[in-house]
């Protein structure tokens, strides 16, 4: 496992954070938090051997997206969860959790443990799921598997932030499944954290 940060705004003054990003530097720091014990839960649960290989890259760059499962093509393969900490911190204040989580009540820190659950959700899920003969295969199958449903989505998609259009995102199977992993492993993290 590998962890990268690229953390560029996350130590400026809240004055800097709320004019430039409308975000607190609070609820930020909470949700980095969130994100490192996250990880380091991964390191020593059941899924410890799933996610040995994986590259963690956590940025605060003023990106559109919360979280990715990609590919990182190189000399080698190589699976990368990206985490935007800003954009997490973003859909905390603006309740995306209602959506997401379906939760009425939480923390900065549980959802961006939630983000990063989610995304290791896909990984899983691929690996569960996907067709082929190694990760690599299996990656590349599952998300062949899921480009229908996105596509379906995008087309009757009009700006992507209404209500309807946000419920129906969450049913992509794709999305449901890791929703529910998440969902599901972020109980298990947080009663293993409270300890």
């Amino acid at each position: 496992m590998k962890i990268i940060k690229s953390l560029d705004f996350m130590y400026e003054g809240e004055d800097f954070l709320k004019q430039q990003f409308n975000i607190s530097k609070t609820f930020a720091h909470h949700g980095l938090e969130g994100i490192d014990a996250t990880i380091r839960w991964l390191e020593t649960s059941i899924f410890r051997t799933i996610v040995n290989d994986l590259t963690f890259y956590i940025s605060d760059e003023p990106i559109n997206f919360p979280g990715e499962l990609a590919i990182d093509e190189g000399e080698t393969f190589q699976p990368v969860i990206y985490l935007n900490i800003m954009s997490v911190t973003e859909d905390f204040q603006n309740k995306e959790y209602l959506y997401d989580m379906k939760s009425e009540h939480t923390t900065c820190f549980e959802y961006a443990s939630f983000v990063i659950l989610h995304e290791v959700g896909h990984y899983v899920q691929a690996l569960i799921g996907g067709q082929g003969k190694n990760k690599k295969e299996r990656l590349y199958d599952y998300f062949d598997k899921g480009e229908f449903y996105y596509d379906r989505f995008t087309e009757n998609m009009k700006n992507g932030v209404t209500y309807e259009e946000k419920k129906k995102y969450r049913t992509i199977p794709h999305e449901k499944a890791a929703d529910n992993f998440a969902r599901q492993h972020l109980k298990v993290m947080m009663a293993a954290y409270k300890r």
